[in-house]
């Protein structure tokens, strides 16, 4: 019984891989919902301080709201900017979590001592501010390896997590103020644990290969990324406008609609959801539920909830972006998603300060909803562009790029068909020729990591090889170009 103990680790592969995809899920979700909690617990700090904020609420919150965002926004650009000025890899990433998590951990217990103390508004947003710089450099590290992971993972943690910061959050905000601050610097060191044993597990880490490519830095020039942040900036300014500035119970609904949508456009279509095709539908409820709100005012909780779904599922498509944003051979390295989400920032708090002065102002729904329907038109307008900006893009591109993969999808087609490979087994091995990592063919083509190691099993079994290197090399043989 012993000796049938001490065999199982070792002659249950598939077990421990199971496990480790599991432990990879866990960490990623911890990651998340520790970040999100702890910005959420920062963003209700003026709730922990009877005095002297009591006059000033709401106005204190935007405050902190609008700190984080352009904190957040600047830090995560910056980081990026120097990562591929330099072309700096994974150890400086890794050589980052440490003062990162220092920043975050001091400048929260700094933000706690001068929120309990009464200090005036102007130390405790500067202690948000240092805050929130090393929350967004753990974010960062985070991101980029969320993407690295396979796209069902990534939308299990970002729908699953979302949903369960939202509950814990309306639950610790009922307790006490000491348990409150407690989650603060828990979530905090939660964080930083979760990215670096994340940071550890992956592959490579010291290839020498950049985090960041240089020469992938224009997501400025992407109409849909332009789009997200002007659609960001309207909902905004509706929510800053909004008499339910701070109702989180919104944020349940819009985490239940990310999971609910964007799980069945993936089923119904067997493939990774469109993310143009999920913004559109993003933009239509964005768009019906502002009108009717300055229609049926009545109604005005019902469709600042619809608001909110459509934010959460904003807040997906960024993530969406950055899995889509190179060839089918690239590894994601996040540049487009971090500029995403760093827009995504700044304009949700630009427009959150901007609704709350219209609001002042001018206490109607009237001027703020004008204002965010014009610029989800500005969105329409530039999500319009989104397939002539991707074709010139592709015309610029050199022809000799895609030339060469159609021939190696025609030479893989040929061998298969010498070799009696089905179409699945000819696009596996089409990847396996770019030089994908079999997890990476997974992500890839959004099927188990056990179907692609099912098909490349069968797939030396019909070639009558052994290995990945005899596979290529009787490929090279057969068709020296490829």
């Amino acid at each position: 019984m012993l000796g049938s103990l001490l065999r199982t680790p070792a002659s249950d592969p598939k077990e421990r891989m199971k496990r480790a995809r599991i432990h990879t899920l866990l960490l990623l979700m911890g990651g998340f919902i520790a970040h999100k909690l702890s910005i959420l617990l920062a963003w209700n700090g003026d709730a922990l301080a009877e005095l002297p904020w009591d006059n000033l609420q709401p106005d204190c919150f935007v405050a902190l709201f609008c700190t984080w965002g352009v904190v957040t926004g600047v830090v995560l650009l910056g980081a990026l900017a120097l990562f591929a000025r330099r072309g700096l890899g994974w150890p400086s990433a890794s050589r980052l979590l440490a003062p990162a998590f220092a920043l975050a951990l001091g400048g929260a217990l700094a933000f706690l001592s001068l929120v309990f103390s009464g200090s005036s508004m102007l130390p405790v947003m500067l202690a948000a501010g240092i805050m929130s710089a090393g929350y967004a450099l753990l974010h960062f590290v985070w991101a980029v390896l969320a993407l690295r992971s396979s796209l069902l993972t990534v939308l299990v943690v970002l729908t699953v997590g979302q949903l369960v910061t939202s509950l814990s959050f309306l639950a610790i905000k009922q307790a006490g103020t000491e348990v409150q601050a407690s989650f603060l610097i828990a979530s905090c060191a939660v964080l930083f644990v979760t990215v670096h044993a994340l940071a550890a597990r992956e592959d490579g880490p010291d290839d020498g290969s950049p985090l960041v490519t240089p020469e992938k830095m224009r997501p400025l020039r992407d109409p849909l990324v332009i789009g997200i942040a002007a659609s960001a900036l309207g909902v905004g300014i509706l929510w800053g406008s909004s008499p339910s500035l701070r109702d989180y119970t919104l944020w349940v609904f819009g985490a239940v609609a990310v999971c609910a949508t964007f799980f069945a456009v993936s089923l119904a279509r067997k493939r990774e959801a469109n993310p143009e095709a999920l913004i559109r539908l993003v933009f239509a409820m964005l768009g019906i539920a502002i009108l009717l709100n300055a229609v049926v005012p009545d109604w005005h909780a019902v469709f600042m909830g619809a608001v909110w779904v459509g934010y959460s599922m904003l807040s997906l498509c960024v993530f969406l972006l950055g899995r889509n944003g190179g060839g089918a051979s690239d590894r994601p390295d996040g540049t487009q998603l971090v500029v995403a989400l760093a827009l995504f920032d700044v304009c949700i708090a630009l427009g959150l300060a901007t609704g709350r002065a219209m609001s002042v102002a001018a206490p109607s729904i009237e001027t703020p909803t004008t204002v965010a329907v014009a610029l989800l038109l500005a969105f329409i307008f530039l999500f319009g562009t989104r397939t002539r900006a991707r074709a010139n893009r592709t015309e610029e591109r050199p022809a000799d790029i895609e030339d060469i993969n159609e021939v190696i999808r025609a030479q893989c087609r040929t061998f298969g068909a010498r070799h009696d490979l089905t179409e699945a087994e000819c696009d596996t091995l089409f990847y396996v020729v770019k030089g994908l990592t079999i997890k990476r063919i997974a992500g890839e083509r959004f099927v188990s990591l056990n179907t692609i190691k099912s098909q490349m099993t069968s797939i030396y079994r019909k070639v009558g090889v052994h290995s990945k290197q005899d596979l290529l090399a009787m490929l090279e043989r057969e068709h020296p170009r490829a």
